[in-house]
């Protein structure tokens, strides 16, 4: 059995050679994303009786959809709150880490060829496996004791220090599961994309059984999750340690069963075989639109109906927001500043620019294959032949340009259609509508910065991934963390206005289209003058 694993302690120096940069981007931003949320808890969404009438909120069955049941709410203090508000997302984004983490040095590296020539050195046939689950192993421990120690340094109401070290430890736990499922992905596909895809959807999968266990009270649906696993762990309230047991027991069982597996493939191929497709390619596949439309309409896809449900999720507490705000002076004061609207449309412009970058992440990330296709050798066999440089950085701008138009539109109506079924007082569509859209010349200066790092830095286009969270961070959090409206204004989301409480000036927006056209001619210019870039 050792002989099988001989070499992992070198490969997995060299995966940490490799990811130097990536791995603690990773552990660092998430970790403090999640810690950097305990102060707004304690200091403004809970202070008088807002505590119970954010209870209440949380009680609506589509919140216990969106984040799981409610426990504490006799006392819901701070702790209570912000494990009851974020467990579950804290899960989904250290899921997405391991699934990445695993295929990027398992599968992806077998398309590359690394692996094969890899094998032909005195290593075991699972040290590259194991290697990617040991280290993803102590990524995840690094990530829980970082999340731990900052959350007890941070600490609210509520938060003692076995508390702080279940939810890092539960995130632990739930990590490991998703890097035993995603290993076992990479074995049953034949490339990265698919068993990218399969994993996660295998995270939604489990999202959705959550979530019809927490409605429909059928706890059985909600254990087989380990997202429903993670809260019943009931942080800071009952602090329940045996979920976290389950998820390492249920880990280790999916690691071993990744090693069973993989003994019995070959390298390169898959255990389930590709299906070979069709002997002549329809005419669609005959343009670089069609292919690259072919390559990208189930991300599209899936996201619009996410973006579409998130919408209508939040548009359901409507009606609880508006008693929440008048409960919370601090929030009041802060966020009615117009008496001449109802507290619903104080909120309209910032839930659509919460949502509109949240749209933003399938948009750049159909426009990273521009890069993507060239590392992997594909764009190559296309600016080959008779395909222009404009005609393949021009179809995925394309898409994206089209993505930019339709999901505000998505947005607007999740809103409105399940806001007006829910709280009589609701908007119209049009005020939906307009606030949505005049984010729109704001996407598109992401997608022309985004075209420009990849016709001029393409190893950098991450950094447009990161000035997304940057952005994110100065639009949501500026009001609740009193950070300065200048930190605001280093966005392009930071000069829309802010509709219905503003009118819409075109000034503004014109100069973002201005901008963007700007960026995306000169990329193009660029992009017709590099190279192709290869791994």
């Amino acid at each position: 059995m050792r002989g099988l694993f001989h070499g992992t302690s070198h490969l997995v120096r060299f995966i940490l050679r490799r990811d130097r940069t990536r791995i603690p981007l990773w552990v660092l931003g998430l970790s403090a994303f999640m810690v950097a949320l305990v102060p707004v808890f304690q200091n403004l969404l809970l202070t008088g009786e807002g505590n119970s009438v954010f209870a209440m909120m949380m009680e609506n069955p589509a919140m216990v959809a969106l984040v799981g049941p409610v426990y504490g709410a006799a006392n819901f203090h701070t702790g209570a709150a912000y494990a009851n508000m974020m467990l579950v997302f804290c899960v989904i984004f250290v899921a997405v880490m391991n699934i990445f983490l695993i295929t990027r040095h398992t599968r992806a590296d077998e398309e590359a060829g690394r692996v094969e020539m890899i094998r032909s050195l005195p290593v075991g046939r699972l040290a590259s496996l194991g290697a990617a689950q040991l280290t993803a192993f102590f990524t995840n421990l690094l990530l829980a004791l970082l999340t731990s120690l900052g959350l007890y340094l941070l600490r609210g109401t509520g938060m003692d220090l076995s508390g702080c070290l279940l939810f890092g430890f539960a995130l632990f736990a739930s990590g490991l599961v998703f890097a035993g499922i995603t290993s076992i992905a990479c074995q049953l596909t034949a490339n990265n994309r698919t068993a990218t895809g399969l994993a996660l959807g295998v995270l939604m999968l489990m999202y959705l059984l959550r979530a019809a266990g927490d409605i429909t009270a059928a706890e059985a649906l909600s254990l087989l999750s380990p997202i429903g696993l993670a809260t019943r762990t009931q942080v800071f309230v009952n602090n329940y340690a045996w979920p976290v047991l389950v998820m390492l027991l249920e880990a280790g069982l999916l690691v071993v069963l990744s090693w069973w597996l993989a003994q019995r493939r070959d390298v390169g191929q898959g255990l389930i075989p590709a299906f070979p497709g069709t002997r002549h390619a329809s005419k669609s596949l005959s343009t670089p639109l069609g292919l690259a439309l072919r390559l990208t309409r189930t991300t599209a896809l899936v996201w619009a109906y996410a973006l579409f449900f998130l919408a209508g999720t939040y548009a359901s507490v409507f009606g609880e927001m508006e008693g929440f705000l008048n409960n919370n002076p601090l929030l009041k004061a802060m966020f009615a500043t117009n008496p001449d609207f109802g507290v619903t449309e104080q909120f309209i412009s910032l839930l659509n620019a919460v949502m509109i970058m949240l749209g933003m992440v399938p948009i750049l990330t159909t426009l990273q294959r521009v890069v993507t296709e060239e590392r992997a050798g594909h764009a190559e066999h296309l600016l080959g032949r008779s395909v222009s440089r404009f005609e393949q950085l021009g179809a995925y701008a394309l898409i994206a340009l089209v993505m930019s138009v339709v999901y505000p539109l998505l947005i607007a109506l999740g809103f409105y259609v399940v806001g007006s079924l829910v709280y009589p007082q609701t908007p119209g569509l049009s005020t939906f509508l307009i606030s949505a859209y005049a984010y729109v010349p704001a996407v598109w200066v992401f997608i022309g910065l985004f075209l420009a790092l990849a016709a001029f830095l393409p190893r950098q286009v991450p950094l447009g991934f990161a000035y997304l969270g940057f952005t994110f961070f100065s639009i949501y959090l500026r009001r609740i963390a009193n950070l300065p409206d200048w930190l605001r204004k280093l966005t392009p989301l930071g000069h829309v206005p802010q509709y219905p409480l503003e009118k819409i000036s075109p000034a503004p927006l014109l100069v973002l289209c201005a901008i963007a056209a700007t960026l995306t001619l000169l990329a193009f210019i660029g992009y017709r003058k590099r190279d192709v870039q290869t791994q």
